[in-house]
């Protein structure tokens, strides 16, 4: 569970600087307007979301398949010699077994081929706020170490991400879990707890809130997610990920 979280928190951290310069580059340009000053944003599927830029989606095929592989074996035979006696001698034959074998990397850009082959089932929110986009998604399957494993970020319409990591699940430590990263230096400290009960709105705060990533698992998926937000929200958010989830923009 160690690796599988560590990996996903790399990945996160990773999209997190890209949505970071790209959250930069569109403050800049004006051209995702002013952040909303409403407490209540309302929510759309995400298929009815567009691209923050240009669409941005990679999924890798690493190539890693079971091969057949050559293992030797002894065998013992006969050999007769002139005292009419038998001696033992051993003749190595090969034999076929199944082992892990690396094939080609390929870049694919199907996601019905991706989605099949990640060996988890994929968890997304059923909305997220109107004016949010979407910065970029990715994907690889048949990864030597992990198998397969997803991620795709968001912009909020308050200038701020959230990101969603996801891999298979490793560990019986399948709780739900927050940590404040540090922006700097990447460091992760843990926080406290289960939040009370009721449904919060991902609505901007005067005072920025720390970045929190939280992990959890969902039946064979372990999910981890990152937003500017509260506990409480992440909470909700997790709880109420959905499967069958269309992301990919119609527009």
């Amino acid at each position: 569970m160690k690796h599988t979280f560590l990996y996903l928190i790399t990945s996160l951290l990773l999209a997190l600087t890209t949505t970071l310069l790209l959250t930069a580059c569109l403050g800049s340009s004006g051209s995702s307007g002013p952040a909303p000053t409403s407490t209540s944003v309302a929510d759309v599927p995400l298929v009815q979301l567009h691209w923050c830029k240009k669409p941005f989606m990679v999924f890798r095929d690493e190539g890693v398949r079971p091969t057949p592989t050559t293992s030797a074996t002894v065998t013992t035979t006969s050999t007769p010699v002139a005292t009419a006696t038998a001696t033992s001698g051993s003749t190595p034959t090969a034999t076929p077994t199944t082992g892990a074998g690396a094939g080609t990397p390929t870049t694919l850009t199907d996601w019905s081929q991706v989605v099949t082959n990640l060996g988890f089932t994929v968890y997304l929110p059923g909305t997220l706020p109107r004016n949010t986009c979407l910065v970029s998604a990715q994907a690889i399957i048949h990864d030597p170490t992990f198998g397969g494993s997803f991620l795709i970020g968001y912009l909020l319409p308050d200038h701020t991400s959230i990101t969603f990591s996801e891999a298979p699940v490793t560990s019986q430590n399948t709780s739900f879990a927050c940590y404040i990263s540090n922006s700097t230096s990447g460091a992760l400290s843990q926080k406290n707890g289960t939040p009370p009960a009721g449904t919060p709105q991902a609505t901007a705060s005067p005072t920025q809130l720390p970045l929190q990533v939280c992990s959890g698992a969902k039946a064979s998926t372990n999910v981890v997610l990152s937003a500017r937000r509260s506990i409480e929200y992440l909470q909700h958010v997790f709880t109420t990920l959905q499967t069958n989830v269309t992301w990919i923009p119609a527009t």
